[in-house]
Parts: structure tokens; C-alpha cells; sequence
């Protein structure tokens, strides 16, 4: 029931109108939309720029997974998926784009359950980019300066390492944990595959590294992109601030729980930069201005839909 609800879209957009009125209610609405139609155009450039080469990195890791696995796919197949996906993606619930992506790569190359475990690997791989980062962040900072104490990073990082071991061994955990009756059937057969096609990457220690290394550039290349925005907007934060609590308003973004990123994440943005003196009005229009990009760089996934549907592709 609480799954169904969550992945309603009327609960999303509620949700996302129910939190966006409350955060605007509190916060002058002028001074955010001048500093929106104001910003350096330069940095919005830039940050347009650094967006771009992100989307080509997780393109290029992405096909580093298929191709490690023997899947036959040229570059403009993988990048039309993940263009489109990604269009669509915006509104469906977290997770969404990764299962259209997955479901449009078993299309083109007949290989569902390939096509499931590289874009599982890809995303746990991201996530693991993403601590790794908060991580690099406290080295650069005092830690007294963010936080009382590093629980909760000691915590994300052993709850990710957990888990990143943990799907990595699926073909393991699955026959493990799956009974044996229910090995036999389809559902089983194909989850046990699956499994096992996960499980090809653990094989293959140079090309997890690699999409490692690529999922860390990606996860970079987007709060630099975020560090352009408000150095644009005028926020001046340093770099080192966006690193450590940028990864966790990155991951705010990802929660099943808004449409397109409009909502709740943007509430956490303003209480991200409360900290560090900003004011409300500023750190909402970062967050506008976030979204905003991120539905623009998705337009080329829309253009490709409509050219698909039409016959044209």
C-alpha cells in the first residue's frame, strides 16, 4: 500500500507542490526569482558545459559495463536509451529511469537480464562515487566545522560497502536465499540469471575500478556543476563545503518522493546552506536552478521519443 502511494504521481506532485508552498511561504519569493533571472551567465554556461560532459561520462561507463560483458551495442544505441529514459525518467518515482533504461536495452538486444545487472552495477557503483566524495570532502574541511561527530558518514560508508559487496555476490546470496522450489520457475530462472550477471562484474576487477573511477568524475562533475550555480548566484561558499554536503542533497534528489526533483529535495537544499550563513531565498534559487538544468539536459531525450514515435528512428 505504502509502495503503491509513494509511486503514485498524484502523491509525488502533491507532495512536491505541498512542500515547494511551504518553503516559498517562508522565504521572500522576489528576491529568489531576481536571483534566478540574474545569475552570471558565465557560470551558467559553465555549469551547462560541466552538465554535458557528466551525461557523456555516465554514457561511457555505462557502455564500459555492457561491452565488459560481450553485449553488442554502438554508442548512439546506449546514448538514444539513456536520453529517452532519463526524459521519462523525470516522472516516474526513483528507480524508474533505470528500469526504462533496462527495459529498452532488453528490447534492443534481447538480453533482459544483462541489460538489468549493468544498470544495477551502474547505479550501486554511483552511490558508492557519492560517499566516496563526502569522504574526500572532510578532508578537506574541519570536521568540528559540519559535523559533531562522524557517525553517520562511518555509517553511509559501511552501509554502502555492505551492499556494494553484497550485490556483487548476488548469484550467491540469491540461490542462498530463494527457495529451491521457486529456483525453477520463470521468475526464479530469471532473478538466478540475473543474479549471475551481476555477479560477471566481480570477475572483472579492472572494469569496476574503471566505472568506479568514471562514477566518481560523474558524481564530481555535478557538484562542481552545483559549486558553478551558486558561485553564479553569488552564494560564496567554497568548494569544500559544496563536497561535503553537496552528496547528501544529491542523494535527497534521488528519493522516490517528488517530480523531477521539485520539493522536498529543495528543502534540504536550504537547510544544506543555512549552515554556512546563506540566506533561504539564495539556496532556493540554487535549488530552482537545478532542477531547471536538469530537465534541460533531458530535452534531447524528449526529441528522440517524439523522432521514435513518428517512425523517424
Amino acid at each position: 500500500m505504502i509502495t503503491r502511494l509513494i509511486s503514485s504521481l498524484w502523491f509525488r506532485a502533491t507532495l512536491s507542490v505541498a512542500v515547494l508552498a511551504y518553503i516559498v511561504g517562508r522565504l521572500d519569493w522576489r528576491d529568489t526569482v531576481n536571483a534566478v533571472f540574474t545569475i552570471d551567465a558565465r557560470y551558467l554556461i559553465a555549469a551547462f558545459i560541466v552538465d554535458t560532459t557528466a551525461r557523456a561520462t555516465m554514457i561511457s561507463r555505462w557502455l564500459l559495463l555492457l561491452r565488459s560483458t560481450g553485449t553488442v551495442v554502438n554508442t548512439w544505441a546506449a546514448a538514444r536509451i539513456f536520453f529517452i529514459s532519463s526524459f521519462i525518467g523525470i516522472a516516474l518515482p526513483t528507480g524508474g529511469t533505470d528500469v526504462t533504461r533496462a527495459y529498452a536495452l532488453a528490447r534492443h538486444t534481447a538480453e533482459g537480464h544483462v541489460a538489468l545487472a549493468s544498470v544495477i552495477v551502474d547505479r550501486l557503483l554511483g552511490l558508492s562515487a557519492l560517499i566516496f566524495l563526502v569522504l574526500v570532502g572532510l578532508s578537506f574541511g574541519s570536521v568540528e566545522t559540519f559535523f559533531s561527530d562522524r557517525t553517520l558518514v562511518v555509517g553511509l560508508s559501511v552501509a554502502t560497502a555492505g551492499g556494494l559487496i553484497l550485490i556483487l555476490w548476488a548469484d550467491v546470496s540469491t540461490r542462498l536465499l530463494l527457495p529451491v522450489s521457486l529456483q525453477t520457475n520463470r521468475l526464479g530462472t530469471w532473478l538466478l540469471r540475473t543474479a549471475d550477471g551481476i555477479a560477471h562484474y566481480r570477475k572483472r576487477p579492472l572494469v569496476l575500478g574503471a566505472v568506479l573511477g568514471q562514477s566518481i568524475l560523474v558524481q564530481g562533475l555535478r557538484i562542481f556543476e552545483i559549486f558553478l550555480l551558486g558561485s553564479g548566484l553569488g552564494l560564496g561558499v567554497n568548494l569544500a563545503y559544496y563536497l561535503i554536503f553537496m552528496p547528501v542533497g544529491l542523494l535527497a534528489f534521488m528519493l522516490p518522493i517528488s517530480v523531477a526533483g521539485v520539493g522536498l529535495p529543495q528543502g534540504v537544499m536550504v537547510s544544506l546552506f543555512r549552515p554556512a550563513g546563506v540566506p533561504d531565498a539564495l539556496s532556493f534559487a540554487l535549488s530552482t536552478l537545478i532542477v531547471l538544468l536538469g530537465i534541460f539536459g533531458t530535452l534531447p531525450g524528449l526529441y528522440l521519443h517524439l523522432r521514435a514515435r513518428k517512425g523517424l528512428e
